[in-house]
């Protein structure tokens, strides 16, 4: 079976941020939790649930599809051997790269508001704020300045196409750019797709880095749409409601209760958060929603069973490569 048509990123490089925002963009389709389709069409298509378990808290939480993603240590090794490769790259170019520092993960916050704010003690000391935004955004790394050459030889020219951009390592060795510094043709899209190519995409089969991610999102948005979800939403709503809040889903509920930006830990907010959770657990929320989209991942990991085994046997094999090249560093 071949590995599923996602077209790569234009940059060699996928931010937690913008696979955040990509993600939030998937699940945000699905509306609010509000009615939509009759139930007979649901009893059709929506997998069974063979048992809901009771849960608050969503940190921590185990889904059958974080089998196949890459660990936070995974991510730091591959990052790091990224640059590395990039450095080496730059270096037949006569240039020194300097990347910027790694910024420190902060895995304390990973899945804390998968359906909104879950933790009795964050909402009663931060309301809705993240308790990481509370120690003050950390200013991102410098890197060191580079040349107009230098950043051509980087990132390629400006105005080069995505659809342009080779899309593996194989494929890069044959495409050549036409630019050249000091006499030697420089790769397609600069040294972070070549960098990139080599440690995600080494051959056209690879599968692509946002496969899983793709899989984990789709789970998620079909399971806002399913009625057992929409049902538990509803009730949570009325539970607020019966409190003096209006908002039809916990996802994104600030924002529907006019909290932004400072107003996320006043006390209000904090008043709020604290009513939200106590839905929450009254209505088993978290274990409902967790429980079906859990039940549309394993789904998904059936229907691509196949394409999950090479990703995870490619994984396997990126993670060889990064360790040979961090051992050569030392």
């Amino acid at each position: 079976m071949p590995p599923p048509t996602v077209r790569r990123p234009a940059h060699p490089t996928v931010t937690l941020l913008a696979l955040s925002g990509l993600l939030a963009g998937l699940t945000g389709c699905a509306g609010d939790g509000g009615g939509g389709g009759g139930a007979g069409d649901d009893a059709r298509r929506e997998p069974a649930v063979a048992s809901t378990p009771t849960l608050l808290r969503t940190q921590g939480l185990t889904f059958p599809l974080d089998a196949y993603e890459r660990t936070d240590a995974d991510r730091d090794l591959l990052s790091r051997s990224q640059q590395l490769l990039a450095g080496r790259c730059m270096a037949r170019y006569g240039f020194t790269y300097s990347p910027p520092p790694m910024p420190a993960t902060d895995r304390g916050q990973d899945g804390s508001r998968r359906y909104g704010v879950s933790d009795p003690a964050a909402a009663a000391t931060y309301g809705y704020a993240s308790p990481g935004s509370a120690r003050g955004a950390a200013r991102p790394p410098q890197q060191a300045a580079l040349s107009a050459t230098g950043r051509l030889v980087l990132h390629g020219p400006d105005d080069l196409a995505p659809d342009k951009l080779p899309k593996s390592r194989r494929e890069a060795e044959t495409t050549k750019s036409g630019i050249k510094v000091n006499g030697t043709a420089i790769p397609v899209g600069g040294c972070l797709r070549e960098s990139f190519l080599k440690l995600y995409a080494p051959a056209p089969d690879s599968v692509d880095t946002l496969f899983v991610f793709s899989l984990v999102a789709e789970a998620e948005s079909h399971a806002r749409e399913d009625s057992r979800v929409r049902r538990v939403f509803n009730q949570w709503s009325q539970c607020m409601k019966e409190s003096g809040y209006s908002a039809a889903s916990p996802l994104g509920a600030a924002e529907k209760l006019g909290f932004q930006n400072q107003e996320l830990s006043s006390p209000a907010a904090v008043t709020a958060a604290k009513t939200d959770v106590a839905c929450k657990e009254k209505v088993n929320l978290v274990g409902v929603a967790f429980a079906v989209e859990s039940a549309y991942q394993r789904g998904l990991i059936e229907k691509n069973a196949e394409t999950l085994k090479l990703a995870k046997a490619q994984h396997e094999e990126r993670l060889r490569l990064a360790s040979t090249l961090a051992a050569a560093r030392r």
